[in-house]
């Protein structure tokens, strides 16, 4: 029964994804054809790197800097992928060196496979290396290729209404939140609107993320992004804080404060100028120095949302250009590649796994002189993924499709009408290809159907399915060796150094609330280790889903209150930034930083920490009910998930 619907489903499957691909699909053609015709067949391979270029971005919001950076690096690695070829040692370090930064610059837990595109290119570009007088001709393949993938993709956002615009994002984003305020004040959907909260506040973390620079170089674009993400991650703290929210909803003044903060904020949307960003700052001030609410949620809510508004009063919401060349801050620079080269960080281990992977792999190719070597290398890129389980998955999967493949072709080749049959059988195959999800069963076996076909122009058929077998097979030897002994990325242990990580991120945030005592500290350094926390809490969530019902309800609950607890650490530190503490309160702030920074990782006994001396206000409410928060999680932990 469920196969018959199966069979019944798949013209309706299959249109679905001949449509999603077609764009793709269209673009290699033409690519391939042109270039075969211009540059000859030599260089059939640059069209492969262009065209995963394409496929990564065509759903993306590129800028002129996104399109320069495409062409530029791809021109460099074409010349990097050049110099690997010259001798043995430029071979290894070259593999080593190249995919291992392409990691740690593209990759985080946001985007595990952000490399995927420069490194394809990298070592597509490697497995046929050009001779030093065919140099000049691939680069202007690779240019040629270039320029038609800038002209699909500004074609592709035309059609498919693709726009970089942030200012409309975010002029919409803003107005969804005044629309949420008033429902909420009104008494609306509380579930679902913390949910959208939630997905636009992360969607802003991803945002400001992907402008990362290794140099931690300066950027208002980022900075603004993270702002925002800030002001939709204090919204959704409230509405999914259980029992606080509920209390909140009997304050005096609820719904009131509720419909003004909303008023607020579609005064920021439409406060183009900076006149009226002045105007609008003045009367957040006017707001914060005159509003007078009860002691509770509700007035630590109100009033960090009217700041944080009005740090967005100083920023501009259209796209906005750093200076060439910025000042590079250096210790934060060096700080943050130390914790990047931690064995425990993600990028880091699979960052050395690929390294290792492409350097054995292409040095095997390099030195062994025998026909297609390159496929040893190619399948050993396509099989390590980030996760082991994934690379565990393709394993399987690759072999199952690679033999039907082989199988195809040897059924389909003798009835192929020479030349041109060849050329018509290999674009339907990687135009099928297109079509297929990568790492499934199916996506191998036209994508071995398009190698081998291409393959008999100089080989025979038989003896080229022979050498794709026996490249396989080695290539799933060395991936499942690395993988298994070399810092291998099984999502268990993923998921309790996740946890570490959480605990981390808050003694350090203890750490930058100290420093921010006694001197002004960038907004930025906040926003990152918000957009960090996030980006590690939401891998770990992901995780927990899959798990049985029970554990998933375990460890979900655990990370509730480990969110919570970062969303009072940030409340404490918007206290510190809007001079809303008393030099007593101050001075107990202190000395609670310190002592929480020691004891939240390892997370230890909390008690006899000094709070009762605190006077009875919003700090003393904020690092309370942390501290609640604190102990509960100390009664869920399980010894295995502490920080060590």
């Amino acid at each position: 029964m469920a196969a018959g619907k199966g069979i019944r489903g798949f013209p309706a499957l299959f249109w679905r994804r001949w449509k999603g691909a077609f764009s793709t699909i269209l673009f290699y053609i033409i690519q391939f054809l042109l270039v075969i015709w211009i540059f000859g067949t030599t260089y059939a391979m640059v069209v492969s790197c262009s065209t995963t270029l394409f496929q990564l971005r065509r759903k993306e919001a590129n800028r002129l800097e996104d399109y320069l950076s495409m062409c530029l690096v791809s021109l460099l690695l074409c010349l990097l992928a050049f110099a690997a070829g010259l001798n043995v040692w430029l071979c290894a370090v070259l593999n080593f060196a190249v995919p291992f930064y392409l990691v740690f610059w593209k990759c985080s837990q946001f985007t595990p496979k952000g490399h995927m595109g420069y490194a394809m290119t990298f070592v597509f570009l490697e497995l046929r290396p050009p001779t030093l007088e065919q140099l000049p001709r691939q680069l202007e393949a690779v240019a040629f290729c270039c320029l038609l993938l800038v002209i699909a993709l500004l074609i592709n956002a035309r059609v498919a209404h693709i726009t970089s615009d942030p200012a409309g994002q975010i002029s919409t984003s803003l107005l969804r939140l005044a629309g949420l305020l008033d429902d909420l004040a009104e008494g609306g959907d509380d579930k679902a609107a913390g949910k959208e909260l939630y997905d636009l506040a992360r969607s802003f973390h991803r945002m400001g993320y992907d402008r990362r620079h290794l140099l931690q170089l300066p950027d208002r674009q980022k900075r603004c992004y993270h702002l925002l993400a800030l002001l939709f991650q204090r919204a959704s703290y409230l509405v999914t804080d259980g029992p606080s929210w509920q209390d909140s909803k009997q304050t005096d003044g609820f719904s009131s404060a509720m419909h003004t903060l909303a008023e607020v904020v579609r005064q920021l949307q439409s406060a183009w100028e900076p006149a009226a960003r002045q105007r609008l700052a003045a009367r957040i001030q006017a707001l914060l120095d005159h509003t007078d609410l009860p002691q509770g949620r509700l007035r630590i809510f109100y009033r960090s949302v009217l700041h944080t508004l009005l740090l967005l009063c100083r920023e501009s919401f259209h796209a906005q250009r750093d200076p060439l060349f910025r000042k590079v801050p250096w210790r934060a620079a060096w700080s943050g590649l130390r914790q990047r080269f931690s064995p425990g960080r993600f990028e880091f281990r699979f960052a050395l796994r690929l390294a290792v992977v492409m350097t054995i792999s292409e040095t095997v190719s390099f030195l062994w002189e025998f026909e297609h070597t390159y496929w040893f290398p190619l399948h050993a890129f396509l099989l390590l993924q980030p996760s082991y389980e994934e690379s565990a998955h393709r394993m399987v999967t690759r072999p199952v499709g690679t033999a039907i493949g082989c199988l195809l072709v040897h059924l389909v080749y003798p009835w192929l009408p020479g030349l041109p049959g060849i050329f018509v059988f290999s674009l339907i195959m990687i135009s099928l290809m297109y079509c297929c999800t990568p790492g499934t069963w199916v996506h191998p076996i036209f994508s071995t159907s398009f190698a081998l076909t291409m393959a008999t122009l100089t080989v025979q058929e038989t003896e080229a399915i022979g050498l794709r077998l026996m490249y396989l097979g080695m290539a799933v030897v060395l991936v499942l060796v690395v993988n298994t002994f070399l810092l291998p990325n099984r999502r268990e242990p993923q998921f309790r150094r996740n946890f570490q990580e959480l605990y981390r991120l808050q003694a350090y945030y203890w750490q930058v609330i100290r420093r921010s005592l006694r001197q002004p500290v960038d907004p930025a350094l906040f926003s990152e280790l918000l957009s960090q926390f996030h980006m590690v809490y939401h891998e770990a969530a992901q995780f927990a889903d899959q798990l049985p019902l029970e554990e998933a309800s375990f460890h979900r609950q655990r990370l509730v209150i480990l969110w919570n607890m970062f969303s009072e650490l940030e409340q404490t530190e918007g206290l510190v930034q809007t001079d809303g503490l008393s030099p007593e309160e101050r001075q107990v702030l202190e000395t609670l930083a310190a002592e929480l920074e020691r004891r939240i990782c390892p997370l230890a006994d909390l008690n006899g920490l000094p709070l009762d001396t605190l006077p009875r206000g919003e700090l003393y409410y904020v690092i309370h009910r942390y501290l609640e928060n604190a102990h509960a999680l100390l009664a869920a932990s399980e010894p295995s998930s502490l920080c060590p």
